[in-house]
């Protein structure tokens, strides 16, 4: 399984929730996506 990192910053959760869809696709695709991130937009990742 290939991997990708996906990592919105804090710059607000625009950003995140945008990456949300992003990333259901990658795993769809049989992408093991890792994520790195920080504060809210972490938690909202989780």
């Amino acid at each position: 399984m290939k991997r990708i990192l996906v990592a919105p910053l804090h710059w607000g959760l625009g950003h995140t929730t945008r990456c949300i869809p992003i990333i259901k696709a990658l795993i769809t695709e049989g992408f093991e996506p890792m994520l790195a991130s920080d504060g809210g937009a972490l938690e909202l990742l989780k």
